[in-house]
């Protein structure tokens, strides 16, 4: 079979033409040759305006990234649940399962989409089969998106009861009425994006559509579709984000444990301007849909990732709190040591080296005793002092410190020497 066509140019082989068949129906143009091809806009440039352009790259690095992260974190969170024995699993972690196997599905076959489906393109520089391919993982992409969405706040609403489920059963009542309406999104959501078109399976395979007798018929407005999920999921995320504040007041909890836990949930308006302001660039997608794309994704990408972070930052925050502490610790441990040190190069040392052998001792010692001391009892100052002396007398090669006075004909002996001047005395 021939390779196949650039979108615009006429048809290779027989998957395009049903490709350019249902394209054609799509825009009305029931009684168009699709052997001539699909003039979908914009056009292509004349060859001396031409310039390849492509953001696959960007797109590509932008699912990348975000993989990554989402795989870090859930990966950690689940790994604290199973084996730390100050915790125990429970239904926002099996939600969290659920909830990160679909997060995850949705950059892969974003990327997927980016290798084989011409993301980051212009339409005249994808083929009739590249343009399949990503209708084909983009039903599906929209398919799991909001599920995914959904099993997330459900994680969100469990945590939520284990901290009220002791408190109070009016919360409950309010949880459980929360995420029994997750739930009915879930399977609402899976409807709404399955049964766009009658028959179903003409939203995914556009050969498929291309060989029906008769064009396939969408059964429901996609855009007013659109903004009524935007709208619940909107709106749920005001709700979550309340509820949790409200409780974490109420609760017997240290203010730095309600604020950090309020801080981490305040995380979640990323995923609520992420997704206002997705809906909002949906009229970009009408004209070169694979080129905009590429900037677009970025709003779902921080949506879901925000998400999946809300949702297992309160498990991880302990090991912040560890982290915190160790930094402290450490900190104050090296403030210590150079308090000591300063406090050791400031201090009153008495020092003694040896030169006649050719090697140098020194001993460092603080006063015994403060000069108040010295003056009120002179019998000790004296003998103290004479028995220092004494050393300095019967050690051959001695030097006496700094600070005493002496004779010189009192180095000459070898008898104890009693110095009457008292210890700092030299001072004045």
């Amino acid at each position: 079979m021939a390779p196949s066509a650039l979108i615009g140019q006429p048809a290779a082989n027989e998957e395009d033409y049903w490709i350019a068949k249902a394209l054609l129906q799509s825009l009305g143009m029931v009684g168009a040759d699709p052997w001539k091809g699909v003039p979908l806009p914009p056009q292509r440039p004349p060859p001396e305006l031409y310039r390849f352009e492509s953001r696959a790259s960007s797109a590509a690095t932008a699912y990348s990234v975000s993989m990554a992260f989402m795989i870090i974190i859930t990966l950690t969170r689940l790994g604290l649940r199973i084996f730390s024995k100050r915790m125990r699993w429970g239904l926002d972690d099996t939600m969290m399962i659920f909830a990160f196997t679909l997060t995850v599905a949705w950059p892969s076959l974003g990327l997927a989409n980016v290798v084989h489906g011409g993301v980051g393109k212009h339409m005249y520089d994808v083929t009739y089969h590249q343009y399949y391919v990503f209708k084909y993982i983009g039903s599906i992409q929209s398919i799991i998106f909001y599920p995914a969405v959904a099993f997330i706040k459900m994680s969100i609403i469990a945590f939520n009861m284990r901290l009220t489920g002791l408190t109070s059963r009016r919360w409950m009542i309010v949880h459980w009425t929360l995420f029994a309406s997750m739930v009915v999104f879930a399977i609402l959501a899976i409807l709404m994006t399955c049964l766009f078109f009658d028959p179903p399976r003409a939203r995914f395979d556009l050969v498929f559509a291309g060989k029906l007798d008769t064009p396939p018929r969408m059964t429901m407005d996609m855009a007013a579709t659109g903004y009524g999920l935007v709208a619940i999921h909107v709106t749920s995320d005001v709700l979550l984000l309340s509820f949790f504040g409200i409780v974490l007041w109420k609760l017997q909890m240290s203010r730095i444990v309600k604020f950090r836990l309020l801080l981490v949930f305040a995380v979640g308006a990323l995923s609520f301007a992420a997704a206002v302001k997705w809906q909002l660039a949906q009229k970009m997608l009408l004209v070169d849909p694979l080129w905009h794309l590429s900037n677009q994704i970025g709003w779902s990408l921080v949506d879901l990732t925000a998400g999946l972070t809300v949702a297992s930052l309160p498990i991880l925050s302990s090991l912040f709190v560890v982290a915190f502490n160790r930094i402290k610790g450490s900190l104050r441990s090296l403030t210590g040591a150079s308090s000591r040190n300063e406090a050791a190069r400031t201090s009153p040392s008495i020092k003694m080296a040896t030169a006649s052998t050719g090697t140098h001792r020194a001993w460092h010692g603080k006063s015994l005793l403060s000069n108040k001391a010295w003056s009120s009892n002179s019998d000790v100052a004296e003998s103290i002092s004479a028995n220092e002396d004494s050393i300095y007398a019967t050690t051959p090669g001695w030097e006496k410190p700094l600070g005493h006075v002496e004779e010189k004909e009192a180095w000459t002996t070898r008898a104890p020497i009693r110095n009457h001047q008292r210890v700092g005395g030299d001072r004045d």
